[in-house]
């Protein structure tokens, strides 16, 4: 134990002098004025002297340093796998019963010797053995990268692990167990035998496609010990037949990809089946059927193409637009076109208004309707009315003649993204040919491109859009985009730079905007052990957003049963956590009541079904030796889980080890020393009482 302080420990001294020249101050005279003798003088002054010098010396801020010595068990980690693939083969009863009363005997023998931290791993890792065996997918990586978080040093010792070593989340868990530096002991549990059984590995399809067209579905399909079988794979979509296919298993072990197509028959989210007909003598038929479901939209954007002559402007934006799914394109003259402007969301303007064609009523109906433009200018356009469209764009001085004008890129456009690459393909493109005149871009328009004349930048807006009023337009300031399209291909032989720049452009003014004021945000899907959360906002007549009207939620699943709730007010907005719901697709309801005005929102989400641990069944125990080789570690079956505890006393590091570390005390924080300066003080003052001097 060594006595510091928080100051030089040379000032003690000074302590002691000022201890000494306040007792000399107080009592010198002492005996003249009040009739003491020197023995009384000396012994208050020095308890003055005494209790003064102390008291400064705590100024100093003195602390105490005592070595104290801590002696620490290793960590050991013991984790069990929580997977739902432990109870595909075998008695599950006695896995549950037995294998646990093992696990719980091998942890409380460590637990003499070591600090056990057990935990369970699957989907995610938590603290405790929990043997329900609910998880529905395993992650072994992420287990072996928490406990390098949590306990990576030299107070971790082991880890125990158990398991069927069958992953099918993460990466490879070899190299984060040998990160560890520690030894991993493994318990190998589940069956290796490959019985005879019929497998749907996998299925992908399109999350999402168009009512009426055929999608594709991918089945992948693997067989093992049923060479010479014969089996079927069929979607079905309830009870109906979709699409189908007959396999013939001509190996051992046999793995085959089956396209199919299914058409899209209704709109919404819709669950399709895929299964294998079952074999004779399969092990398991678990994993011979898996639940898709696919949103099937009836929401085709409908873009009008109105012109005012046949020009390979129009056929150039045709051809770009031939890619995009979702998108239907009609061209019409103003003279043929007959149909109803109300169901398009989009309308191409080339070379329109034009002096020579009367579209005054169509031009109405695209103002009333707030119908989103795209107007191109040419030879034929009537400038002073394009620029009288509410389209941005200020044209002043138009007389009938072009100028050849080259694009510069606003690098700080951000209505949406193009690559660099796409940039220089547009800076490259040949000029267009744009009306003679003066640009001037509106408030709310926003410029992609500037007009180049030559090798002169200038402020003139080339294509810009304008997105902050009641209806999105944009305006292309020239004709020539079929020049674009053959300059793409010659000088990146792709025309795909073009073609982006059209579609993104459709896309952009295409876009239905939710004006609703009471709107209601469910993810698309959820996962069966992930929470289902719903977010909701509630506007006021001025759209500004409020929370203080209730608001409800109906969720309805595939069978009818219904579910209701109320969302929370959160922020300045709503939430609902509806906590876990079984796999399956929900219908939901909600509504609210502000100002005397009711508001709803309806819709629809997907809780999956978690299917891949019923896939793979066969215990993978090469995983376990690998990463016991790998770290020194041993694996061992379920029955010989004490050789764990005896290979772990056998090991010199696996003991418990003593720690030596300074302990600092702030002497100041003792209240025991205040005493000696209390008596001290309190026998003066008892002195000097009883001669009468206080």
């Amino acid at each position: 134990m060594n006595l510091t302080t928080a100051h030089s420990l040379w000032l003690a001294p000074l302590c002691w002098l000022l201890g000494i020249g306040c007792a000399w101050l107080l009592y010198r005279g002492s005996r003249e004025r009040h009739g003491w003798g020197s023995g009384m003088q000396w012994t208050l002054g020095t308890l003055r002297a005494l209790a003064i010098a102390l008291i400064a010396f705590f100024l100093l801020e003195p602390l105490v340093r005592i070595q104290l010595r801590e002696v620490r068990k290793p960590v050991v980690v013991v984790a069990h796998d929580g997977s739902s693939s432990l109870l595909a083969t075998g008695d599950s009863a006695a896995f549950k019963a037995e294998y646990a009363e093992r696990l719980r005997k091998l942890t409380e023998e460590l637990g003499d010797k070591y600090e056990v931290r057990p935990f369970t791993y699957g989907s995610a890792v938590s603290e405790g053995l929990d043997f329900k065996q609910g998880e529905g997918n395993t992650d072994i990586d992420q287990l072996f990268r928490a406990v390098y978080d949590r306990f990576a040093g030299t107070d971790l010792g082991a880890v125990v692990i158990d398991g069927d070593g069958i992953y099918n989340r993460g990466r490879d868990p070899v190299q984060s167990a040998e990160r560890l530096g520690v030894p991993v002991f493994a318990v190998e549990l589940g069956d290796t035998t490959i019985y005879p059984d019929l497998q749907l590995r996998d299925v992908e399809y399109n999350r999402i496609t168009y009512l009426g067209n055929d999608f594709p579905v991918l089945v992948r399909v693997q067989a093992h010990h049923l060479k010479g079988r014969s089996t079927r794979v069929v979607v079905t979509k309830g009870g109906k037949e979709m699409a189908s296919k007959d396999i013939s298993i001509s190996g051992d072990p046999y793995f085959v990809e089956i396209p199919l197509m299914v058409k899209a028959e209704a709109s919404g989210l819709q669950r399709y089946t895929v299964s294998l007909r079952a074999i004779e003598g399969e092990a398991t038929l678990a994993n011979n059927s898996q639940d898709i479901f696919v949103e099937v939209l009836d929401d085709r954007r409908k873009v009008l193409v109105l012109e005012n002559a046949p020009h390979p402007d129009v056929a150039a934006i045709s051809e770009a637009m031939r890619g995009i799914e979702g998108y239907s394109l009609e061209v019409r003259t103003p003279a043929t076109f007959t149909g109803k402007l109300a169901e398009f969301d989009l309308v191409v303007l080339h070379q329109l208004p034009s002096a020579q064609v009367a579209m005054q009523d169509l031009l109405k109906q695209i103002d009333e309707r707030h119908i989103p433009t795209w107007t191109i200018l040419g030879q034929a356009s009537d400038l002073r009315q394009a620029s009288g469209t509410a389209t941005g764009i200020d044209i002043q001085g138009g007389r009938g003649s072009f100028n050849d004008v080259q694009a510069t890129v606003d690098k700080n456009f951000s209505l949406f993204t193009l690559d660099a690459e796409d940039i220089r393909a547009f800076e490259r493109f040949p000029p267009l040919q744009v009306p003679f005149g003066q640009y001037a871009l509106g408030r709310s328009a926003i410029a992609l491109m500037a007009q180049r004349i030559g090798s002169v930048a200038t402020t003139y807006p080339l294509f810009a859009f304008q997105s902050n009023t009641e209806r999105r337009t944009a305006v292309t300031c020239g004709e020539g985009l079929w020049r674009w399209r053959l300059a793409d291909m010659q000088q990146s032989n792709t025309t795909a730079h073009f073609d982006k720049l059209v579609r993104q452009t459709v896309q952009f003014l295409a876009l239905k905007q939710d004006k609703s004021r009471f709107r209601v945000k469910p993810q698309r899907e959820y996962a069966e052990n992930e929470k289902v959360g719903i977010d909701a906002e509630l506007y006021n007549a001025s759209y500004e957003p409020v929370n203080s009207a209730e608001a409800t939620i109906m969720l309805k699943d595939e069978a009818g049963h219904e579910l209701a709730y109320t969302f929370s007010p959160s922020g300045t907005g709503y939430h609902l956590d509806a906590g876990l719901l079984p796999a399956g697709r929900y219908t939901w309801t909600a509504g609210t009541t502000l100002e005397k005005e009711r508001l709803t929102a309806k819709g629809e989400f997907l809780v999956k079904p978690l299917v891949a641990e019923r896939v793979s069944t066969v215990a993978d125990h090469s995983l376990w030796q690998s990463i016991a080789a790998r770290t020194n570690g041993i694996a061992v079956q379920p029955d010989s889980m004490s050789k764990i505890a005896e290979a772990m006393a056998e090991r010199p590091e696996m003991k418990a080890r003593s720690y030596a570390h300074d302990s600092f005390s702030d002497l100041i924080g003792l209240r025991w020393l205040f005493l000696p300066i209390l008596l001290m003080l309190t026998a003066e003052w008892a002195l000097r009482r009883r001669k009468g001097t206080y």
